[in-house]
């Protein structure tokens, strides 16, 4: 009988420990793309399990929050699980509109909706518990995110993930914001955590398929981008809202044209059009077309001509 017991006991307290230890809270937001080309619908959010069986998606949920760390956004709340569960497994969320961006077409394991645009320039993203337990936050936007910056002591030794991520989430190109750390990592803050990748950021799903985004822009791209006869420093801010900066500097007085085009190519936009004095110059742009209205959020090229031939320009991109 007391050997029935000690077994008895042993065998519930395997069971416990082996439902306690299946989870999700392990867990990295390892990589985001708010947009592709501009294309702010194209979003991807990449988890990483820092440890084993933290497979248990339905136990949690994605969710975004604005720049005062409100209006929460439920991006997904999974309803099952996912097959594999060893550390380093990732788990992709896409949204409908990813995946023409890929290369493969993408095979999410969740569908997600966007990110508001609006959110871009400063939020918050946490992978969270239905209840609302906090495992990973990843704030952006520096000091313009003023919301809360904590979560659980799970993956970050003093649940305090801030400072956040200096700028806006990437949506004007290719590229991601992506976790620095190796699968086992805790987070130490969002500034020291995160960078941009290169170029053509890769995405991997749960099944270990990797999807490379790809540009969508061509309409633009005849376009020469740059002459030595002109010279265009970085618009600032960039991404902006509701005006950027233009500087560029002439080599001697000239005629020259400053340009807005959307990436189909289309006028958006005069900033000026006349003769120029030589040395460094500036103009803005609000946002708007030649009739003076708001243009939609997106990426435009901005784009510098002299009488000379040359050229040079930049993409900008407007978030509201």
């Amino acid at each position: 009988m007391k050997r029935f017991h000690v077994f008895t006991l042993a065998t519930l307290f395997l069971l416990l420990n082996s439902t306690a230890w299946a989870s999700v809270h392990l867990m990295q937001i390892e990589r985001v793309i708010a947009g592709v080309d501009g294309d702010t619908s194209a979003q991807a959010v990449q988890l990483r399990m820092r440890s084993a069986f933290q497979n248990q998606t339905q136990l949690a949920r994605l969710v975004a929050y604005d720049a005062a760390g409100l209006n929460p956004v439920i991006l997904s709340a999974p309803s099952t699980t996912v097959p594999n569960s060893s550390a380093g497994d990732r788990i992709l969320f896409c949204t409908s509109a990813f995946a023409a961006d890929t290369d493969p077409t993408a095979a999410p394991d969740f569908t997600m909706v966007p990110i508001p645009s609006s959110y871009l320039a400063s939020g918050s993203l946490t992978w969270e518990s239905t209840t609302g337990s906090i495992y990973w936050r990843l704030s952006w936007g520096g000091s313009s995110y003023t919301g809360d910056t904590t979560g659980t002591t799970f993956n970050d030794a003093d649940g305090q993930f801030a400072p956040g991520y200096a700028s806006a989430l990437p949506s004007a190109g290719t590229v991601a914001l992506s976790f620095l750390g190796t699968a086992t990592d805790l987070s130490t803050n969002n500034a020291n955590d995160y960078a941009l990748t290169a170029d053509n950021a890769e995405f991997t799903n749960n099944a270990g398929n990797v999807f490379t985004v790809q540009s969508t822009v061509t309409a633009v791209e005849s376009l020469p981008s740059l002459a030595t006869g002109v010279e265009m420093q970085p618009a600032f801010p960039n991404p902006f809202n509701p005006r950027t900066s233009v500087r560029f500097d002439l080599a001697e007085a000239s005629r020259v044209s400053l340009k807005v085009y959307d990436l189909d190519g289309r006028l958006v936009d005069v900033l000026f059009n006349g003769v120029q004095s030589s040395g460094p110059q500036l103009r803005s742009w609000a946002g708007t077309d030649l009739q003076g209205h708001s243009v939609a959020s997106g990426v435009y090229l901005i784009r510098l001509e002299a009488e000379d031939g040359s050229v040079a320009s930049q993409r900008v991109t407007l978030l509201k």
